[in-house]
C-alpha cells in the first residue's frame, strides 16, 4: 500500500455531508505514535508504548497498512477488542467488587487507530457544529474548572438579584457500562456518520470481550454487551455524543453536564418557590423518561439537591416537596460536585477546612519519608501530591473567607517547611521566597488572572464568554480606562466575592506589559513576577 509521507489536509464538511474516514498517511501515525502517553500500561496484548516507540521506524508502512485497511474494510480486528480489567482498590473490603475501581487496559495498536478515528470524527462534529455546548466533558478548552465557574456565577448573579437557585445533582449509575449499541449506533447515524462508518462504529463496540486480573491469576474472558469500552480513547466522545440531547429535555431548567456527571438548575424569585418547584418536578419528569428510554438508570437516593441563597433568605423559606422517582428530595447544606464541596451560601468553608485536613494528612506522611529524598525530588512530590489538590479549580473558590485562605497558607508553610528542613517555630516567609513561590493569596489571583486572559483570547468555552467585557464595548463615551475590563455592578458584598467581580477588579491593576502579553506562557512569566515583586 504506497501512501503519501506528507501530512493530509483535513477535510471540509459543509452542513450536508455526512461523515466518512479518511486513509491516512505514515506522517499522521508516526505523529500518533509519539504523543501517545509511555507511562500507560500494557494490554492484552503485552506490547508496551515505549517498545511500540522504539520499533516504529521499521513497521510504519505496516501500522498505516493495518489502520487504513480497518476503515476501509470496516471491521475492528477482534485481537484489538481483548481487554484486561484491574481491580484498584478504593476503600473499605478489597474482597467486595463495588469497594474496587476496574481498570482496563487494551491493545496498544487498538489505540492508535482510536486516536486517529477521534481526531477524524472530533472534527467533523466541530466544524458541522454538532457537539452539545451544555456537554463539558472530554471538549478542547473545556474542563471542570471552566463548567463549575459558570454554575456558581450564575448563582452569585442570581443571589446578587435576591433570587434563590436550585441545583439538582443526577446520579447515573454505571452510566458508561448501561449504553445500548443499538441505540448508540441510531444516534451516529442522526449525527450523520455514513453508513460505511456506522459500520465500522458497530464492529468497534461489538464481540468485545474481557478477563480480570487478579495478581498473577486471569479469569475466563466474558462477552461485553452493552456500554462504551472502558478504557478506550473513543469512548468519552461516544458517551458525550449518547447523552447530547439531554439537555433539550428540560422545559424551565438549564442542564449541564461533564460527561456523566449531569445537573439542572434554576434560579427564581422566592415569591414564586411553589411554581418554582412545579417546574423542577416536571423537567425531573421529563429527564428520567428520557434516560428510561435510553437505557441509562437514576438513582434518586444518590441524586443531591442544593438550594443556593443568603442566610437570610433562606431561613424565611416555606420549601413544597420534590417528588423524583418516587422519593422526596429534600435540600443538603452541601455536597460534592466535580470535587468541589458546595455549600448553600458559596463561602466554600466546608471546602477549605476538608482541603486544608487531607493535604495536612499528606505532607504527614511526605515528612515521615523525607529523609529519602533530595530537595528537587521532593518539590516533585509535593507538587504532585499537595498542589494539585489544593489549587484545583480555584478560580470557583478564591472568592473564600480570608480565615479560610490562611488555613490554606498553613499547608504550603508545612510544605516549605519539609523541603527545607526547618523546625516548626522558625520563619517560613524567606524560604517560600527563595523557592520561588507565591503566597497562597497571590497564588489564587494568577490562577484568576490566567483565566481571565483566557476568556479574553477565546481559549475558554462560550458559556463564559459573557462574564468579561471591555469598558469601551459596554460604555459608549471614550475615557481615559476605556481600555480596562467592565466591573459588574453588585449589590451585596456577597456577589463582590465573585470571580466576575473580584478577577476583573485584578486585571484591571495590572500593568499593561503584562495584560498585552502575546501568548499564555509569556503573559504567566510577566505575570508572576510582578506578583512577586509587588
Amino acid at each position: 500500500m504506497e501512501l503519501s509521507a506528507s501530512a493530509e489536509p483535513k477535510q471540509s464538511y459543509p452542513l450536508s455531508d455526512q461523515f466518512f474516514f479518511n486513509q491516512v498517511s505514515y506522517t499522521k501515525i508516526e505523529q500518533v505514535i509519539k504523543n501517545m502517553p509511555s507511562n500507560k500500561a500494557p494490554g492484552y496484548d503485552k506490547i508496551s508504548i515505549n517498545v511500540l516507540k522504539d520499533c516504529y521506524p521499521h513497521i510504519l508502512s505496516t501500522l498505516t497498512g493495518l489502520v487504513n485497511a480497518s476503515f476501509s474494510q470496516e471491521v475492528f480486528p477482534l485481537q484489538w477488542k481483548k481487554a484486561e480489567v484491574i481491580p484498584l482498590h478504593k476503600e473499605g473490603d478489597h474482597e467486595i467488587a463495588v469497594n474496587n475501581r476496574p481498570i482496563s487496559l487494551l491493545p496498544v495498536l487498538s489505540k492508535v487507530t482510536e486516536r486517529v478515528a477521534l481526531e477524524q470524527f472530533t472534527d467533523y462534529l466541530i466544524e458541522t457544529n454538532k457537539l452539545n455546548k451544555h456537554q463539558s466533558g472530554n471538549r478542547k478548552n473545556h474542563s471542570t474548572e471552566t463548567l463549575q465557574l459558570f454554575l456558581t456565577e450564575c448563582i452569585y448573579q442570581s443571589i446578587d438579584r435576591k433570587n434563590l437557585t436550585a441545583v439538582i445533582l443526577l446520579d447515573l449509575s454505571k452510566a458508561f457500562d448501561s449504553i445500548s449499541h443499538d441505540i448508540l449506533l441510531e444516534k451516529l447515524r442522526k449525527f450523520g456518520t455514513s453508513a460505511s462508518a456506522t459500520v465500522w462504529f458497530r464492529s468497534y463496540l461489538s464481540e468485545r470481550v474481557q478477563s480480570v486480573r487478579v495478581g498473577q491469576h486471569l479469569s475466563d474472558m466474558q462477552r461485553v454487551t452493552h456500554g462504551v469500552p472502558q478504557g478506550s480513547i473513543l469512548g468519552p466522545l461516544l458517551f458525550n455524543l449518547y447523552v447530547n440531547e439531554i439537555s433539550s429535555m428540560c422545559k424551565d431548567c438549564k442542564i449541564e453536564s461533564f460527561v456523566d456527571d449531569s445537573k439542572l438548575f434554576l434560579s427564581f424569585s422566592i415569591c414564586d418557590i411553589a411554581e418554582s418547584m412545579n417546574k423542577l418536578n416536571a423537567d425531573l419528569k421529563r429527564v428520567a423518561a428520557w434516560c428510561c428510554s435510553n437505557s441509562l438508570l437514576i438513582n434518586p437516593g444518590k441524586t443531591k439537591f442544593l438550594l443556593f441563597g443568603t442566610k437570610q433568605a433562606l431561613s424565611k423559606i416555606n420549601l413544597p416537596p420534590l417528588q423524583f422517582l418516587g422519593e422526596e428530595l429534600t435540600p443538603v447544606r452541601c455536597a460534592k460536585d466535580l470535587g468541589i464541596i458546595m455549600d448553600e451560601c458559596l463561602s466554600f468553608t466546608d471546602h477549605t477546612q476538608n482541603l486544608t485536613s487531607k493535604l495536612m494528612g499528606s505532607l504527614c506522611q511526605i515528612s515521615r519519608v523525607q529523609h529519602l529524598f533530595d530537595k528537587k525530588t521532593l518539590i516533585s512530590i509535593i507538587n504532585s501530591l499537595v498542589f494539585s489538590k489544593l489549587y484545583y479549580c480555584s478560580t470557583v473558590w478564591a472568592g473564600t473567607f480570608k480565615e479560610n485562605i490562611k488555613k490554606l497558607q498553613l499547608v504550603q508553610n508545612f510544605a516549605a517547611r519539609i523541603i527545607s528542613g526547618k523546625r516548626k517555630f522558625d520563619h517560613i516567609s524567606s524560604t517560600i521566597k527563595d523557592l520561588g513561590w507565591l503566597s497562597v493569596q497571590d497564588m489564587l489571583a494568577y490562577r484568576d488572572a490566567q483565566m481571565v486572559y483566557k476568556i479574553i483570547n477565546g481559549s475558554v468555552p462560550l458559556y463564559l464568554k459573557n462574564f468579561v467585557k471591555r469598558r469601551s464595548d459596554v460604555h459608549n463615551r471614550s475615557t481615559r480606562n476605556s481600555h480596562n475590563l467592565d466591573i459588574p455592578k453588585c449589590r451585596t458584598s456577597f456577589a463582590q466575592r465573585s470571580f466576575g467581580y473580584r478577577a476583573i477588579k485584578l486585571w484591571n491593576s495590572l500593568p499593561n506589559n503584562v495584560r498585552e502579553s502575546t501568548s499564555l506562557n509569556t503573559f504567566k512569566q510577566s505575570l508572576k513576577t510582578w506578583l512577586l515583586n509587588a
